[in-house]
């Protein structure tokens, strides 16, 4: 048995080196069958080939298509962020950039919870941001692992969702925007009841919302 393989290793190796051996020969192609991937009956070389073909012409033909969703959906949603873009930067007073923030994190992009909290007590009073302080552990957790622009999406346990959105109510998934420059004063905090915001989201257009809102709070703290 060992001879054989080695033998037909040999060959194997020859004609790897010798890729015109079949340009000197070509009648032993005629002779050659190979088995049909799927039905395993003997075919002759230019069936397989013409099978493998169709296989890679289908397999590019799925990543196009996969490609065309991808480019597809980031379209609809650079849209969606323009229009927060424009909403937020026509509000003219705090409150109003406040309220346009909950606005559109609902309406346009369809989120189940929404929650704005600080560590620091803004200059201003403002309805719907709320301060979270440092007693709880896994408050101080949150602000000592928070950095600036890098949103975190995932599962939160539940004592820290209760925290963040005040309320009892299961969440699926929670991503929490950071706020602030160097350093993160508070977080933008968007649950879901689905798994939307999976640890292996593409966070670029988050990251943008983040810098949005940090943009026009920022002289507040």
């Amino acid at each position: 048995m060992s001879n054989t393989a080695l033998h037909a290793e040999d060959i194997a190796n020859y004609l790897d080196k010798n890729r015109t051996f079949f340009h000197v020969f070509p009648n032993l192609l005629d002779e050659l069958s190979l088995p049909h991937p799927k039905s395993g009956k003997a075919v002759s070389l230019l069936e397989r080939q013409v099978y493998q073909l169709r296989e890679q012409r289908d397999g590019l033909q799925i990543e196009v298509d996969g490609l065309m969703d991808v480019a597809g959906e980031n379209s609809l949603l650079f849209q969606k962020v323009q229009d927060f873009t424009k909403a937020l930067m026509a509000t003219q007073t705090d409150q109003q950039a406040v309220d346009c923030i909950y606005e559109y994190m609902g309406g346009l992009f369809d989120v189940d919870y929404i929650s704005l909290v600080t560590w620091d007590v803004p200059k201003v009073s403002l309805r719907g941001v709320s301060q979270l302080g440092v007693s709880q552990t896994w408050s101080e957790t949150l602000k000592s692992r928070m950095r600036a622009n890098q949103p975190a999406c995932g599962l939160l346990e539940k004592e820290w969702q209760n925290g963040l959105f005040h309320t009892q109510d299961p969440m699926t998934s929670v991503c929490v925007l950071p706020l602030g420059t160097d350093n993160v004063w508070g977080v933008l905090a968007l649950g879901s009841q689905t798994e939307r915001f999976h640890p292996s989201l593409g966070t670029y257009f988050l990251k943008m919302m983040a810098e949005l809102v940090t943009a026009k709070m920022n002289h507040l703290f």
